[in-house]
């Protein structure tokens, strides 16, 4: 969804409602895109075989809604709601929402989970409204783990607690796929605030604001480790998570990852549309993020022209490994150069496309603006090796969709150029920034002299 303070907006009631009945037309029309290297034949695209009895997907969605997003929450929980689990579809939620500034007007104060069941329309339009008893008959026992029994909560900006619901609904709810999807604000990599003045924060994504933690990029992997069954698809309804940093630090928690580059709209996907997709079908990961993502631009193109900055993509997440490796050779070829063509490498950075946080690039376009200014050639075969790597023939980018207009040249996965005085050392994290995987980019980063 999007940065807390670059809210796109807060919607009472009545426009959620009239939101979500727009969400019921099923609009499909709109959007524009261009392809990676097309999924046709990838292993990330493999359909599991299926387990007689077994569900075909299990859905674990971690609605982090203690914060600014919580009216949001409701729409998407009623969208849920509209389609239901059924033999096919587990929606596991765990859901929290919570008295805290900028944290809306909850319609619980507690960390609950839930295997969303279908409701009526009159259930789904009071949920979307902010009664949520009808859900009652869909709610599971609380936590066992990392959960306070007496303020009923649970801390959904530490990765343990994510850990600790990934492995509890992979081990109750098996299915032939596993989807793990984040609901909150995000940030990609970077750091956001400092909290108590003395530590620094550096939020991936998951903003609890009424404990101030937010779970860390770099905690992706254990997070989603050693789980009774892996993880399909990894999906982000965050904002600004399609990054090359988050992807390599999900390189081996996932096959696949749908998310955006930019920041969008804080309704966010359009759970009514795609799970029903997904619900009458047996669909591959691959196909299940492509029904998130053109569901998702389609609506927003065709009905809310306001929100015009939507892009979403598709990665193959085994790829990152051969997309850092050239990343690495390309950021060596800077360093080369970082003097002699240091105007050259300074309008790229000035020019590439950005997202909300300037900072963020698309890497594609930013690669094309340095290989058609530099004198290099060993620099241009860089930029070209890096290139195949990310949209080739079986290149990271499977499929990259975008709204109608002011991201044209968002090809799926943007990176970290900051200006030289504006690079954090919190970088150095990174799996991206280590060895075997891109550190000669990182050195480039700090090496930058204008």
């Amino acid at each position: 969804m999007k940065l807390r303070n670059i809210r796109r907006k807060v919607l009472s009631c009545a426009t959620l409602i009239g939101l979500f009945a727009l969400s019921l037309s099923g609009c499909t029309t709109g959007g524009s895109s261009s392809t990676g290297g097309g999924g046709g034949g990838r292993a990330a695209c493999t359909v599991n075989p299926h387990v007689s009895g077994q569900a075909r997907w299990t859905v674990l969605v971690f609605m982090n809604a203690a914060n600014n997003l919580q009216p949001d929450s409701l729409l998407n929980v009623a969208q849920m709601a509209s389609v239901g689990s059924d033999a096919n579809l587990n929606i596991i939620v765990q859901w929290k929402q919570a008295n805290c500034v900028d944290c809306g007007s909850p319609s619980f104060q507690a960390t609950k989970r839930y295997r969303i069941t279908k409701h009526t329309q009159a259930e789904v339009n009071s949920i979307a409204a902010g009664d949520t008893s009808s859900l009652t008959r869909d709610e599971l026992a609380p936590p066992a783990n990392f959960y306070d029994p007496v303020t009923q909560q649970a801390d959904m900006g530490d990765w343990r607690v994510l850990h600790d619901f990934a492995s509890w609904g992979a081990a109750n709810y098996p299915a032939d796929h596993l989807m793990a999807l984040m609901w909150d604000h995000g940030a990609g990599w970077r750091p956001t605030r400092a909290l108590n003045k003395l530590r620094p924060v550096f939020r991936g994504f998951s903003e609890d604001n009424a404990t101030n933690n937010e779970v860390q990029t770099w905690e992706i992997p254990t997070a989603l480790a050693g789980l009774a069954q892996p993880v399909d698809l990894l999906a982000f309804d965050c904002s600004l998570m399609q990054m090359m940093e988050v992807a390599y630090e999900a390189r081996n928690s996932a096959r696949v990852l749908v998310g955006s580059e930019e920041s969008p709209p804080g309704a966010g996907y359009r759970y009514d549309l795609w799970l029903s997709q997904l619900k009458s079908s047996a669909a591959d990961p691959c196909t299940a993020a492509s029904n998130i993502q053109t569901t998702f631009v389609n609506y927003y193109v065709a009905n809310r022209p306001d929100f015009h900055n939507i892009t979403q993509s598709i990665i193959d997440l085994s790829k990152m490994q051969s997309v850092g490796s050239a990343l690495n050779t390309f950021g060596r070829e800077l360093q080369r150069v970082k003097t002699t063509e240091a105007t050259q490498i300074q309008s790229a950075r000035n020019s590439a496309q950005h997202y909300a946080y300037f900072d963020n690039k698309d890497l594609y376009h930013y690669a094309a603006l340095i290989g058609g200014s530099t004198g290099s050639a060993s620099l241009k075969q860089a930029v070209s090796d890096l290139q195949s790597t990310l949209t080739g023939t079986n290149g990271a980018v499977i499929t990259n969709m975008r709204g109608s207009t002011g991201q044209s040249n968002s090809n799926g996965l943007a990176v970290y150029v900051p200006t030289p005085s504006a690079f954090l050392n919190a970088y150095g994290n990174l799996a991206l920034s280590k060895a075997g995987a891109a550190p000669e980019w990182m050195a480039f980063l700090q090496a930058q002299t204008r």
